[in-house]
């Protein structure tokens, strides 16, 4: 008899090990499909799990899965048993744009995979409990062709420029949880953040403060000064000087910890109190930038000018007076102005966030959840500091610091998101032993105003109504879930865009669908 449970143990240990290795495939094969997905309130995930997220993404006081660990972290000293999860949400969102040059127009239709992992020990007979696990938190994509009023053929013709984003980020860590009495826990976790950035657009500055270059060491004039100048005064008139940007493949680290409490008041009412802290995620790689476009159009202003100036000379007369006057500033115009920086950091801020939740049984059948956020876009989403280094063409070095050898250019992208409260609320039915039907609703107010809003970056959704089912086979179970987040509209300020002159009066409009299965494994 000895001998036999040493070997059903030998049996059990296999089994579970196949397993792990089972899921670490899978969890290798998930893990590169995140280079690209979006968010659902500003640009965060509601919630990680199909479970959960059918039921109003309700987890912070009902802690039945192994969301838990990277939501509320003390609710795992009450999960029922050991699990692993493994999960897939596809998100299809729904994104237009339209401004003064381009009519509504809809991004390129994209799928984006959010993968979800965990593995949960309640450590049954023990105060302590444990888990480890990783999951998409959010992230915003587009994918646009739109037209820019300053890019034009030689007719004069607009031209499609690409308005591209794709940025996402997911934490993994462990998450820990003491239970001090049969109706209280505390519990803590900390994550490893990584992300990945890339945009593609139009890029545009305000001249006096980004061109700092002397153009005119007569009267100390600068590069800015002179494209803002009235043209009567021998300025281009410019309110701001655009180029095309790329960030390429920009990857970025950040810590955080989150903190939680969980309280079962009794068998039919509980609460759930968490913590996020906020973190900076540092992103690294190279950039491109390409101020063809604005230069060519400050030379053939140049030129009428000459022109007028001179009625008597020739087109070519003029045009070789005007380079000769880029060239006294330090400009060849034969060396262009598209420069490469091949040291790039972006610091992109994850803000805090607080949670209250509350569980209800007011049936054996029927749980209830209602989860309140608070979340500090503020303090995150003031601006995105950026730094570009070892620019390397000496003309927009001359430009932007007045040295060709200088190819630094800083510059704090503005985007004055406001705090958010978001509200979730949903039920979980128990239809039989085996089966569940799960329903809720989503409202987060919109964080981005109006004068930041903008087309590759529009994380403006609302409302947003879950759905879902759950069926237990054996030690397995599978839950599945739909959300739908309604159409929401934003009209950009009329004048006054922080990011660029083509935005005021624009429109966005954003709405997703998100179908996501989970496969839970206890044991």
């Amino acid at each position: 008899m000895r001998i036999q449970v040493l070997k059903n143990s030998t049996q059990r240990r296999s089994i579970f090990m196949k397993r792990r290795v089972f899921l670490l495939i899978i969890l290798i094969l998930l893990v590169p499909a995140t280079t690209m997905f979006a968010g659902t309130n500003g640009y965060l995930l509601n919630c990680f799990c199909a479970r959960s997220f059918a039921r109003g993404a309700t987890v912070m006081a009902i802690p039945d899965n192994g969301s838990v660990l990277l939501a509320n972290p003390a609710g795992l000293a009450y999960l029922p048993h050991r699990g692993l999860g493994v999960g897939l949400g596809i998100l299809a969102p729904s994104v237009k744009f339209e401004n003064g040059v381009n009519e509504l127009t809809e991004a390129n239709q994209s799928y984006y995979p959010m993968p979800f992992f965990s593995y949960v020990d309640p450590m049954v007979g023990s105060k302590w409990a444990w888990g480890f696990g990783f999951n998409v938190v959010g992230g915003m994509g587009t994918d646009y062709e739109l037209k820019h009023d300053l890019f034009r053929d030689q007719t004069g013709a607009l031209i499609d420029q690409e308005y591209y984003s794709n940025f996402g980020y997911m934490k993994i860590g462990p998450g820990f949880a003491y239970q001090i009495n049969d109706n209280f826990s505390i519990g803590a976790g900390v994550q490893v953040y990584y992300g990945m950035l890339d945009f593609k657009m139009p890029f545009s500055l305000e001249p006096v403060s980004s061109l700092n270059g002397i153009a005119n060491p007569m009267n100390n004039m600068t590069f800015g000064q002179l494209f803002a100048a009235d043209p009567a005064l021998g300025g281009f008139g410019y309110s701001e000087v655009t180029a095309y940007a790329e960030l390429n493949d920009l990857t970025g680290f950040g810590f955080g910890a989150n903190i939680g409490l969980y309280y079962e008041v009794n068998d039919k009412f509980s609460i759930g109190v968490a913590y996020t802290s906020p973190t900076t995620m540092n992103f690294t790689g190279d950039a491109k930038m390409d101020m063809t476009a604005q230069l060519n159009d400050a030379f053939g202003k140049a030129v009428q000018g000459v022109m007028m100036q001179n009625p008597t000379f020739t087109v070519e007369q003029a045009q070789g007076a005007v380079m000769q006057m880029f060239g006294d500033m330090g400009i060849n115009m034969q060396e262009g102005v598209a420069t490469d920086y091949t040291d790039v950091e972006v610091d992109f801020d994850v803000p805090a966030k607080i949670a209250f939740g509350f569980g209800l049984k007011p049936a054996q059948k029927l749980t209830l959840g209602l989860d309140i956020e608070y979340i500090q876009w503020e303090d995150a989403f003031d601006n995105m500091p950026m730094a570009f280094k070892k620019g390397t063409n000496a003309n927009i070095n001359t430009m932007i610091n007045g040295d060709a050898a200088d190819g630094t250019f800083d510059y704090d992208f503005p985007l004055a998101w406001e705090n958010i409260w978001n509200f979730k609320m949903g039920a979980d039915f128990k239809l039989n032993e085996k089966t569940n039907l799960r329903a809720g609703y989503i409202h987060g107010s919109n964080p981005v105003p109006a004068n930041t809003v903008f087309s590759i970056f529009p994380a403006i959704v609302e409302d947003h109504l879950t759905m879902g089912i759950g069926h237990k086979f054996g030690n397995i179970a599978l839950d599945l879930a739909y959300i739908h987040a309604f159409n929401n509209s934003q009209e950009a300020v009329s004048t006054g865009h922080l990011i660029g002159n083509e935005y005021n009066g624009s429109v966005d409009e954003l709405s997703e669908n998100l179908f996501m299965t989970t496969v839970g494994f206890s044991f």
